[in-house]
Protein backbone atom coordinates (compact mmCIF):
# COMPACT_ATOMS: atom_id res chain seq x y z
CA UNK A 1 0.00 0.00 0.00
CA UNK A 2 1.65 3.15 -0.88
CA UNK A 3 2.61 5.87 1.70
CA UNK A 4 2.33 9.26 1.37
CA UNK A 5 4.42 10.80 -1.34
CA UNK A 6 4.09 7.52 -3.11
CA UNK A 7 6.58 5.32 -1.10
CA UNK A 8 5.39 1.95 0.01
CA UNK A 9 6.95 -0.03 3.12
CA UNK A 10 9.14 -1.98 0.73
CA UNK A 11 10.38 1.02 -0.76
CA UNK A 12 11.50 2.77 2.42
CA UNK A 13 13.30 -0.53 3.52
CA UNK A 14 15.18 -0.98 0.57
CA UNK A 15 16.17 2.65 0.75
CA UNK A 16 17.53 1.71 4.35
CA UNK A 17 19.52 -1.16 3.42
CA UNK A 18 21.16 1.06 0.41
CA UNK A 19 22.03 3.50 3.09
CA UNK A 20 23.59 1.34 5.31
CA UNK A 21 25.42 -0.33 2.99
CA UNK A 22 26.90 2.53 1.81
CA UNK A 23 27.85 3.70 5.56
CA UNK A 24 29.60 0.35 5.97
CA UNK A 25 31.51 0.67 2.28
CA UNK A 26 32.33 4.13 3.59
CA UNK A 27 33.94 2.91 7.16
CA UNK A 28 35.74 0.46 5.28
CA UNK A 29 37.13 2.59 3.13
CA UNK A 30 37.77 5.05 5.62
CA UNK A 31 39.66 2.43 8.05
CA UNK A 32 41.70 1.09 5.06
CA UNK A 33 42.58 4.93 4.47
CA UNK A 34 43.62 5.73 7.88
CA UNK A 35 45.45 2.23 8.36
CA UNK A 36 43.29 1.45 11.59
CA UNK A 37 43.58 -2.43 12.66
CA UNK A 38 42.04 -2.68 15.35
CA UNK A 39 40.36 -0.83 18.56
CA UNK A 40 42.66 1.58 20.16
CA UNK A 41 42.15 1.24 23.35
CA UNK A 42 44.09 4.30 24.63
CA UNK A 43 41.22 6.18 26.31
CA UNK A 44 42.22 9.62 27.71
CA UNK A 45 41.60 9.03 31.14
CA UNK A 46 43.92 6.03 31.01
CA UNK A 47 46.43 8.14 29.23
CA UNK A 48 46.29 11.17 31.98
CA UNK A 49 46.45 8.63 34.51
CA UNK A 50 49.48 6.55 33.45
CA UNK A 51 51.07 9.79 33.13
CA UNK A 52 50.49 10.99 36.43
CA UNK A 53 51.15 8.18 38.17
CA UNK A 54 54.66 8.42 36.34
CA UNK A 55 55.63 11.73 37.44
CA UNK A 56 54.26 10.83 40.71
CA UNK A 57 56.28 7.69 41.24
CA UNK A 58 59.51 9.21 39.80
CA UNK A 59 58.67 12.12 42.45
CA UNK A 60 58.34 9.77 45.34
CA UNK A 61 61.39 7.49 44.48
CA UNK A 62 63.42 10.56 44.45
CA UNK A 63 62.35 11.91 47.56
CA UNK A 64 62.83 8.56 49.43
CA UNK A 65 66.41 8.46 48.15
CA UNK A 66 67.19 11.93 49.34
CA UNK A 67 65.63 11.03 52.55
CA UNK A 68 67.67 8.08 52.77
CA UNK A 69 71.08 9.89 52.09
CA UNK A 70 69.53 12.53 54.64
CA UNK A 71 69.25 9.72 57.28
CA UNK A 72 72.78 7.88 56.42
CA UNK A 73 74.76 10.88 56.12
CA UNK A 74 73.23 13.33 58.35
CA UNK A 75 72.59 15.71 55.59
CA UNK A 76 69.34 17.55 56.48
CA UNK A 77 67.78 18.55 53.91
CA UNK A 78 70.02 18.99 51.20
CA UNK A 79 69.82 15.21 49.84
CA UNK A 80 65.94 15.37 49.91
CA UNK A 81 66.05 18.74 47.84
CA UNK A 82 68.22 16.57 45.96
CA UNK A 83 66.74 14.00 45.74
CA UNK A 84 63.15 15.97 45.15
CA UNK A 85 65.28 17.76 42.12
CA UNK A 86 66.36 14.21 40.35
CA UNK A 87 63.04 12.72 41.07
CA UNK A 88 61.06 15.33 39.19
CA UNK A 89 63.79 15.62 36.47
CA UNK A 90 63.35 11.55 36.27
CA UNK A 91 59.83 11.89 35.98
CA UNK A 92 59.67 14.11 33.57
CA UNK A 93 61.78 12.69 31.26
CA UNK A 94 59.57 9.49 31.96
CA UNK A 95 56.25 11.45 31.02
CA UNK A 96 57.68 13.24 27.61
CA UNK A 97 59.06 9.31 26.88
CA UNK A 98 55.62 7.84 26.85
CA UNK A 99 53.79 10.50 25.56
CA UNK A 100 55.88 10.59 22.44
CA UNK A 101 55.30 6.51 22.25
CA UNK A 102 51.76 6.98 22.69
CA UNK A 103 51.52 9.94 19.89
CA UNK A 104 53.39 7.49 17.88
CA UNK A 105 50.86 5.03 18.09
CA UNK A 106 48.41 7.31 17.07
CA UNK A 107 49.84 9.42 14.73
CA UNK A 108 48.59 7.67 11.57
CA UNK A 109 45.31 9.95 12.71
CA UNK A 110 46.03 12.90 11.06
CA UNK A 111 44.26 16.06 12.66
CA UNK A 112 42.93 19.38 11.77
CA UNK A 113 42.86 20.66 8.21
CA UNK A 114 45.02 17.28 6.93
CA UNK A 115 42.68 14.81 7.84
CA UNK A 116 41.81 13.22 4.69
CA UNK A 117 38.53 13.84 2.71
CA UNK A 118 36.58 10.47 2.15
CA UNK A 119 35.17 10.35 -1.24
CA UNK A 120 31.30 9.65 -2.28
CA UNK A 121 30.65 6.62 -4.30
CA UNK A 122 26.99 7.56 -5.49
Amino acid sequence: MPKQNGQSDTSLQTDLDALEDKLAAAKARRDAKLGKDDKDDNSLLGMAWRLSTELLASVLVGLLLGWGIDQLFGSQPFGLLIGLGFGIAAGFMSVFRTADAMDAKTGHIPKGDARPELEDED
